[in-house]
């Protein structure tokens, strides 16, 4: 890791290392280091710097400062004096949300137009009538990651969401790499969505859902000005000012809310109670019902949008919570009542799979009402789209502050109070997948994404829980403890979920099943009897002011248990494209650090060093 330059069995501990690291940035920017002509930029921390420490030398390796910089950990402290001391000539953003605006954007960020074909596709294909029972248990699995994003987004009420919950526990490379991850999640996903409006629009007016494209490259590039239109208008609208966005959303989940409405309260009079027998159809069992919860699990992706606008809310340690959970429990109401009413309008077996609400009415007598679906999906649509350009241009301006993007991309404008570039370029990104890509292909990265943020989240909490506030990165005797439990936390869980999903041996289902039970009771002894002063806990949040998720450590890991499952479940494929994802943000997070040493530190001319 470094090389002393005295003593050949001489050790310096990671503390040193660090201590160096900070001592030579310091002389860099002594007096004799001033700016002027003459000098010329170099890559300062990627060559080798010999420092003085007490009477012995340390030669610090360009890796050993990568290293400092690439697992330092975000201080929570950062977080509460921007809360107390930001203001908007400090490039802070409008608080302008209260708990309604959150649960009004939260749901129109879950609820999206998948809505009025998801339902019917996992009725027929995996559970029957007892869908309604896999959405219940989709939304329990849901509300474990929801219960920590709400303690995390009160504890660091800013913008950046997951990306600032790795980075205070993880260390920074791995918060960049959940920022890649999140810029896939809600740039793919918000096109994907974008070009859904395309298809809808087309059926609206009789024709075929591509029909309103220009076809280029078959399911390739096939140009979809429609999209790009909806995507330039959200992202006007967004560029405004948050009042106008959520005054903007209030109206369209209104309108998307009655359309629901409207097709729980007249399917409701077609039911039939014979169509709920039998209600666990024996061809699917409860294996079926478990795998539909893992198909419909994906539907309540979307209430990590609100966590992104703490940074915009008036009082985050109230409103956030109820933003995040009062949004998943009406979705998960709704998706319910749906489930209830497309399995007793027909039989699971007659469900349409590409239109089941309209082909429904069409057979109950009221085709007209198939109008009435087409508009509430579209209505779902726009408002699933506004949620993500809102969630990632506040992401881009997180990781911007840290250094790891253009320091413009973090600039608010001061008459709108929004990240006005940060906008730009999301719509740029959004704006040309939309316009040119058939983006199937891509679509299918977000899921495994997502997936792999959500278990982050739920670590996350774990770690902190049990790590004492502002550690240093390189005090292992204080993260070590927290840092191997969730380690062995995640390997238990991905075990048990690999070895139930591919039916291996029973014993090893069962050992798996018991790691899983003692990994997660050793968190709890470990707390008990290490800091027996603060119930069990060593970072817990401040109760009066932080919304605190319960039976921490039972819920994450329930939490990690439920999303490891459904990352197993994607596949090989899956697996390996999200690697390839994270071998490119690797590599893209070495060269940003490259280009970032050479603009923050130079080096003096050979005439500076003579005279210095």
């Amino acid at each position: 890791m470094y090389h002393i330059l005295c003593a050949p069995h001489t050790h310096i501990s990671y503390n040193a290392l660090l201590f160096g690291a900070e001592h030579a940035n310091n002389n860099m920017s002594s007096s004799s280091f001033q700016k002027s002509s003459s000098r010329r930029k170099a890559q300062r921390n990627y060559v080798d710097s010999k420092v003085d420490i007490g009477t012995k030398a340390v030669r610090f390796t360009r890796l050993d400062e990568f290293i400092v910089r690439a697992l330092r950990l975000k201080s929570e402290r950062l977080f509460v004096f921007k809360k107390n001391n930001k203001t908007r000539k400090d490039g802070g953003l409008k608080k302008v949300l209260n708990a309604s605006d959150l649960v009004v954007i939260g749901v129109g960020g879950i609820v999206g137009a998948g809505v009025f074909v998801l339902t019917g596709t996992a009725a027929k294909e995996n559970a029957g009538p007892a869908l309604i029972v896999s959405y219940l248990i989709a939304m329990c699995a849901s509300v474990f990651t929801a219960l920590c994003y709400s303690e995390f987004a009160t504890c660091a009420p800013t913008s950046g969401s997951a990306y600032n919950f790795i980075s205070i526990t993880f260390g920074e490379v791995f918060a960049y790499i959940t920022g890649w991850n999140l810029a896939i999640e809600l740039t793919v996903g918000g096109a994907a969505v974008a070009r859904g409006f395309t298809s809808y629009l087309a059926t609206l007016f009789g024709l075929k859902p591509d029909a309103m494209r220009v076809k280029i490259i078959e399911h390739a590039i096939e140009l979809d000005f429609c999209a790009f239109l909806l995507v330039s208008a959200m992202t006007l609208t967004i560029v405004r000012g948050m009042e106008q966005t959520k005054n903007f959303q209030f109206v369209v989940v209104t309108l998307a809310m009655a359309t629901i409405a409207f097709v729980i309260i007249v399917g409701s009079a077609e039911v039939d109670v014979d169509n709920y027998t039998p209600f666990i159809p024996p061809e699917f069992g409860w294996q079926g019902v478990m795998s539909a919860a893992s198909v419909v699990f994906f539907a309540f992706i979307g209430f990590d949008t609100v966590a992104t606008l703490a940074e915009e809310t008036k009082n985050p340690g109230k409103d956030l919570p109820i933003g995040i959970l009062g949004s998943l429990a009406i979705s998960g109401i709704l998706y319910c009542a749906m489930a209830g009413v497309i399995t007793g309008m027909v039989s699971y077996e007659q469900i349409d799979v590409d239109a089941p609400f309209s082909v429904a009415f069409t057979k109950n007598g009221i085709p007209w009402a198939s109008v009435v679906v087409s508009c509430g999906a579209i209505f779902c649509i726009v408002t699933s789209l506004l949620g993500c350009l809102v969630g990632q241009p506040r992401v881009y301006m997180a990781m911007a502050r840290d250094g790891l993007m253009p320091k413009c991309i973090a600039n608010v404008s001061e008459t709108y109070g929004t990240p006005v570039n940060a906008s730009i370029l999301t719509w740029a990104l959004t704006g040309v997948l939309t316009l040119v890509f058939d983006i199937g292909i891509l679509a299918q990265m977000v899921s495994i994404g997502t997936l792999t943020i959500f278990c982050g989240v739920n670590l996350a909490l774990l770690v902190r829980r049990y790590t004492p506030k502002d550690v240093r990165f390189d005090d292992m005797n204080a993260r070590w403890p927290a840092l191997s439990r969730a380690l062995y936390l995640l390997i238990a869980c991905l075990s048990l979920c690999f070895s139930v999903t591919y039916e291996l041996e029973l014993v090893l289902q069962i050992l798996s099943a018991i790691a899983v039970c003692y990994t997660i009771l050793s968190f709890h002894l470990y707390g008990l009897k290490t800091f027996p002063q603060t119930n069990g806990f060593c970072n817990a949040p401040n109760t009066q002011t932080q919304f605190t998720a319960p039976f921490v450590p039972l819920f994450p890991s329930l939490g990690v248990l439920a999303t490891s499952q459904l990352i197993v479940s994607l596949g090989s494929l899956a697996h390996v494209r999200f690697a390839l994802v994270c071998l490119i943000a690797l590599a893209s997070y070495v060269a940003m650090d490259y280009v970032r040493c050479c603009e923050y530190y130079e080096i003096p001319s050979e005439e500076e060093e003579e005279k210095a």
